[in-house]
């Protein structure tokens, strides 16, 4: 994943909960194959507005599209690539 304000890619003190941004029963194993994953403070991750609380759309929404971004970029793979791999298309 690339670096951002709203996360972090190692795990520090204020960002310690790890987060599989595809992270369903189906895709958590191939978004840790992926190094799709990233380290996210406490609110961000379980808050109201984290990507698992109840208003966690838009957040989850912009780790997905950054990650699918990633993924297509560093694996050299196309949009049809990634729905195989993945489910749907998120950009």
């Amino acid at each position: 994943m690339p670096k951002s304000t709203k996360y972090s890619t190692i795990r520090t003190k204020k960002y310690n909960e790890r987060h599989e941004v595809f992270f369903s029963r189906a895709y958590r194993n191939k978004s840790i194959q992926d190094g799709l994953i990233i380290f996210l403070t406490e609110e961000d991750h379980r808050g109201t507005n984290g990507v698992h609380g109840k208003n966690g759309d838009k957040l989850n929404r912009f780790l997905k599209r950054t990650a699918q971004k990633a993924w297509s970029s560093y694996y050299k793979k196309t949009k049809e690539d990634f729905i195989k791999r993945y489910g749907q298309n998120y950009l």
